[in-house]
């Protein structure tokens, strides 16, 4: 189960506490992985909101984890961009509306890496599996030849009509949390941007 595996990512990585603005006065504590160096705030508010405002248009949103490998190095995000615009195309087709962030990771190999997350109408997918393989074949075309990793307990459904909705988006949060971590978040140039995500905003009157 997603619980077990976030038990056990606490153990591991530990637990800090991030307060989310909800209103003017008003905020929420969520559980964010606690790195030594620290976390990157305005990713994990992306993720929030870009979570957030998918859960305002539709009572069912499924969110997909993903690691995009390459096999050598680029000074730039090209690759991201070309895979970005493709792929943006592809499932808005398909499954409609979506909301996405992902971040530039480097530690000690000698190319980048990329983590990414799509937030989707969970009314169109109910299982990410055929989207994986698409996106695992548009990837290796741009990255020419690089891979993706799906990771444990790759996926989240999140439904605002269930009870447990609310626990689900607090797993999901923690989650996503690690995309936020500074340490490897290598700047090639102020011009390169480290993360980048989907610019969805609320509804008026949500």
């Amino acid at each position: 189960m997603a619980s077990q595996l976030v038990e056990e990512l606490k153990e591991k990585y530990g637990v800090e506490i991030h307060y989310h603005k909800v209103s003017e006065e008003s905020y929420v504590a969520l559980e964010v992985m606690n790195f030594p160096d620290g976390y990157h705030n305005e990713i994990v508010e992306s993720a929030i909101k870009q979570l957030d405002i998918m859960l305002c248009y539709f009572s069912k949103v499924l969110v997909l984890r993903l690691d995009l490998r390459l096999k050598s190095y680029s000074q730039n995000n090209k690759v991201m961009s070309q895979f970005g615009n493709y792929m943006q195309q592809k499932i808005k087709k398909t499954y409609g509306k979506v909301a996405f962030i992902w971040v530039r990771e480097q530690v000690k190999a000698d190319h980048q890496h990329y983590h990414i997350a799509y937030f989707l109408n969970g009314h169109k997918i109910a299982h990410p599996s055929k989207l994986i393989e698409l996106l695992k074949v548009m990837w290796k075309k741009v990255a020419y030849g690089g891979s993706i990793y799906v990771p444990t307990n790759c996926f989240y459904h999140l439904y605002t009509n269930q009870g447990s909705c609310y626990e689900t988006f607090k797993e999901t949060v923690y989650r996503l949390s690690y995309l936020a971590k500074c340490y490897s978040k290598r700047r090639v140039s102020q011009s390169v941007k480290n993360y980048s995500s989907s610019r969805l905003e609320y509804m008026e009157g949500s």
